[in-house]
């Protein structure tokens, strides 16, 4: 099993070792807020499952293990606002100038995607997802598609210039096919890039223990997730994924996302703070379908053990993170 402490150095925001704070400050920001499978928006696609007080997808029912109600929608928005503030409002790091059309993997709520309508006026960009809950309002250069992307993708080979896909692990079951689709339906030139923030957490100065609640939740939801066939730690292993499928020129960014406002670093204690409350927020829909569809547990068991589990993130006692993944590549 993984070690909890990472000695690692080469982090694109940090050097080798996250200095914390002396003493936690529990006030910091207390006042702050923080064949085609594309389906036409049918009753049957528009209808939802709900399970254990959480609502779920019902077009290709159970294929993705996170729920998509209102106060999930919201921990998605954080997760945008976190992952621009980590690259300085940026929504890629791969080097793009001015695409002409852009797929959007898995889009959510649609946010990266209307963003990216946004910074590229003259590109058609394009966010399928197995929910149907973006937003109607959008910029006319974007539109979305309820669609099932490790189906046969409906778009004709070498269509965009960029592949964006952002937090999908727990969602595929074959990525090294996911890799050489987004290469099929990419230009000569085009460019896949894969966010993918690690579903683990390391500490440099022993305060995350590995007989912690939190540390046993990971090793919990890992286990189920392989159970699945859907594994959740897939961030390290995109850089080969993506070479495997013929991608030159990849380039692969670590950035370090502390759980917790104890860095001594500005910025890294502003997005501390933030991944704290979407940390809290994203217990639930990580742990619950899955303990109890694959590990058999109760919604009790599984709502006593995530108390125990938040209680111990709220201390701020542990001075842990985990490693961000942003890997990119170019289709020759």
């Amino acid at each position: 099993m993984a070690s909890t402490t990472q000695p690692e150095s080469q982090y694109e925001n940090s050097a080798t070792h996250i200095e914390p704070e002396s003493e936690y400050d529990s006030s910091y920001f207390s006042n702050s807020s923080a064949g085609s499978t594309t389906a036409s928006l049918s009753s049957a696609i528009l209808d939802y499952v709900y399970e254990n007080g959480r609502r779920y997808h019902a077009y290709r029912e159970g294929v993705y293990v996170l729920p998509n109600d209102e106060s999930e929608q919201d921990r998605l928005d954080l997760v945008h606002h976190i992952m621009l503030m980590l690259l300085s409002g940026k929504l890629l790091v791969a080097p793009v100038d001015t695409p002409q059309k852009i797929l959007d993997l898995g889009t959510g709520t649609g946010i990266w995607a209307v963003d990216a309508a946004d910074e590229y006026p003259s590109a058609e960009v394009i966010g399928n997802d197995l929910s149907p809950i973006q937003p109607g309002w959008v910029p006319p250069n974007c539109k979305f598609e309820v669609d099932d992307f490790e189906a046969d993708w409906p778009h004709p080979h070498d269509t965009f210039d960029v592949v964006h896909a952002r937090t999908l692990s727990g969602s595929v079951k074959d990525w090294p096919k996911l890799h050489e689709q987004a290469f099929k339906a990419l230009k000569s030139g085009g460019i896949l890039e894969v966010q993918e923030p690690a579903v683990w957490a390391w500490s440099d100065d022993g305060t995350l223990k590995d007989d912690s609640y939190y540390m046993q939740m990971q090793r919990l939801t890992e286990e189920a997730s392989v159970k699945m066939g859907r594994r959740f730690n897939t961030a390290a292993d995109q850089k080969q994924w993506m070479i495997d499928a013929g991608f030159v020129d990849v380039q692969e960014k670590i950035y370090i996302l502390p759980f917790g406002p104890w860095p001594k670093n500005k910025k890294l204690k502003q997005i501390g703070f933030m991944q704290k409350q979407q940390l809290q927020d994203a217990l639930e829909p990580y742990c619950l379908a899955l303990f109890t569809r694959v590990l058999d547990w109760s919604n009790e068991q599984v709502a006593d053990f995530l108390a125990k589990v938040r209680e111990e993130i709220q201390s701020g006692k542990q001075h842990s993170y985990t490693k961000a993944y942003f890997v990119y590549g170019r289709k020759p």
